[in-house]
């Protein structure tokens, strides 16, 4: 998988689970994938973290409202962020242009992302 993201954005392979950090060093959450010189945060959307990987008492609506809030925040803090499922990368085309307009949108901004993030060990 992280050979078919980096060859369908067209870039070198990702970073690989990264930690996110608000500005006052709480984790806001954990990426798929990140390229980092971009800017930009790769989510991979699998139903198994929305049915198997549920904790108890959790209900799928939960777990989609938990990944809502969190992708708000990393947008709020400057992040840009890329999704896709396993149909779509039947169209690699169509999720490497969603990669450009991302790339695009991030070197377009104003500022620099708040916050930090640290690379997995």
């Amino acid at each position: 998988m992280l050979r078919c993201v980096g060859l369908i954005a067209r870039q070198p392979a990702p970073e690989l689970q990264t930690s996110f950090f608000d500005g006052d060093g709480q984790q806001i959450g954990r990426s798929d994938f990140f390229f980092e010189g971009h800017g930009v945060i790769g989510e991979f959307d699998g139903k198994v973290k929305y049915g198997k990987y549920l904790r108890a008492g959790q209900q799928p609506g939960d777990a989609v409202y938990l990944e809502k809030l969190r992708e708000d925040s990393l947008r709020d803090m400057g992040w840009e962020m890329v999704r896709w499922n396993w149909a779509d990368l039947t169209r690699p085309a169509e999720v490497r242009a969603r990669f450009e307009r991302a790339f695009a949108r991030r070197r377009a901004a104003s500022c620099k992302p708040v916050g930090g993030f640290r690379r997995a060990v």
